[in-house]
């Protein structure tokens, strides 16, 4: 017996030993292919395929957003770094010069794919691309109503009226006003896209308002389910459950308008988002499942649109108010200026930009120290390329780390701080930095921005006045 279990002790120990000695020869292999190929640095783990994956949870569990664990990350390895998760290379950028530089480079600004977009989402096989033909038409349909110009300044100052109308009637009351901003920013949306804004005794307005909430929620459980949105594959969860149940009535609402369209469309009056998009498949229906121009992705591409466009202007206008209450001096400062250039006996407009400095200011520095879009969409390299003498292998997620560049204390000397006074001259005037980047950089910068731009800009003042 006792010699029985010696044998199988050295049987053991030996296989333990080979096991032991294998992965040390793989872990040796892999180190020296890394600088043979002379990748970005970044923090090393003991797992081949694993790599980094298992830190990110668990930063998440601790509180930690993704965001700052890369800028954390990019401090200790630098601008460029890059690790593997589940066998996925990962590269992050976390300096404005590099991020611009990246974005310039066509192989490193491919979109990739994601489950959870591409499935749940659009529910269609649309790739989300936003370089290419779908990025041309939505432009163009901007181009057409003007969006970015004066011509769009009326229906946004309308729903600013409605807004200012329905916080006076409160009468002070302590109010969420996530409803009344989502409502008042949706609307402008609905005016792009269906053509209309919906009344409050409108019956579909009821649809809009439950639409907000919906997207509200959706934006929650992108959150919720962060994991799965930074690793593209396919994991079960309670989270993406609902989100499919969120999007599932979305769909429905949106398919109703579209039918309605379809129902009254003229080609010789184009009045709306919708009302183009019939037209280009009319004039150019293709049976390419990855067309935007494919009838079964309109629905997945106007829920984008929705989602891009109501969501995060919505919450700047909730952070701006709550920076506007937590800082009574900056709000003051604000209101004497515009009563100083514009007066009493009319609103502010978009061409009173020039003249109002302190006003524009207050917005750079919200954008700024908010940060609400703290990561870029992930992109991927289309081919192994160099970059400032790394090499990024194909498919490598790129990640572009917006945080990073507007809480730099390289950049800012102080960027927790709320400090709008930052983008003032000596002289006073509006002092525009290109490293406030709330939109991007280059090809892929949103599309919405300057409707955005155009939004924040007359709520805050109307508000004010």
């Amino acid at each position: 017996m006792a010699a029985s279990t010696a044998f199988l002790s050295m049987i053991l120990g030996s296989f333990f030993t080979i096991i032991f000695l294998l992965v040390v020869i793989l872990l040796t292999v892999f180190f020296f292919l890394s600088k043979k190929s002379n990748l970005t640095p970044g923090p090393w783990t003991p797992f081949p395929y694993i790599g980094f994956a298992p830190n990110i949870p668990y930063s998440l569990y601790k509180g930690e957003p993704l965001y700052k664990l890369l800028t954390k990350l990019g401090n200790k390895y630098g601008h460029v770094f890059s690790f593997t998760a589940l066998g996925m290379p990962v590269v992050v950028l976390n300096e404005y010069q590099a991020i611009r530089e990246a974005f310039q480079d066509s192989k490193l600004s491919d979109r990739g794919e994601n489950e959870t977009q591409a499935k749940i989402v659009s529910r269609s096989n649309f790739k989300w691309d936003s370089m290419g033909p779908y990025r041309i038409f939505v432009l163009a349909c901007f181009r057409q109503f003007g969006i970015g110009t004066s011509r769009f300044e009326e229906p946004i100052s309308n729903e600013s009226t409605y807004l200012i109308e329905e916080l006076v009637n409160l009468k002070g009351q302590a109010v969420d006003l996530t409803w009344h901003f989502n409502n008042a920013v949706s609307n402008i949306i609905c005016k792009v896209v269906f053509g209309t804004r919906f009344e409050l005794s409108d019956e579909r307005i009821h649809h809009v308002h439950r639409l907000t909430s919906l997207l509200n929620r959706l934006g929650e459980l992108f959150g919720a389910d962060g994991l799965e949105m930074f690793i593209p594959i396919n994991i079960p969860s309670q989270a993406k459950q609902e989100m499919q149940n969120v999007v599932d009535e979305l769909h429905e609402f949106i398919n109703s308008m579209i039918e309605s369209h379809r129902n009254n469309f003229d080609p010789n009056n184009l009045s709306d988002v919708i009302d183009m998009w019939l037209n280009e498949i009319r004039l150019h229906k293709s049976d390419n499942p990855y067309s935007f121009r494919n009838p079964d992705n309109m629905v997945g591409q106007i829920l984008s649109l929705f989602f891009g466009g109501t969501d995060t202007t919505s919450n700047a206008l909730r952070w701006g108010t709550q920076y506007l209450v937590r800082y009574p001096k900056v709000q003051d400062r604000i209101r004497r200026e515009i009563d100083t250039v514009i007066g009493r006996n009319r609103l502010p407009k978009l061409a009173d930009k020039p003249i109002l400095p302190y006003t524009q200011a207050f917005i750079a520095e919200l954008h700024r120290i908010i940060s609400l879009a703290p990561l870029s969409a992930f992109h991927v390299a289309a081919d192994t390329t160099t970059f400032r003498g790394y090499t990024i292998p194909k498919n490598s997620v790129v990640i572009s780390n917006f945080y990073a560049v507007m809480h730099s204390p390289e950049l800012w000397g102080d960027p927790e701080e709320f400090r709008p006074e930052r983008f003032l001259e000596y002289d006073g005037n509006f002092r525009e930095s290109n490293k406030v980047i709330p939109f991007g950089i280059g090809r892929r910068a949103c599309l919405g921005e300057a409707l955005a731009r155009q939004e924040l800009f007359i709520f805050f003042t109307h508000i004010l006045h």
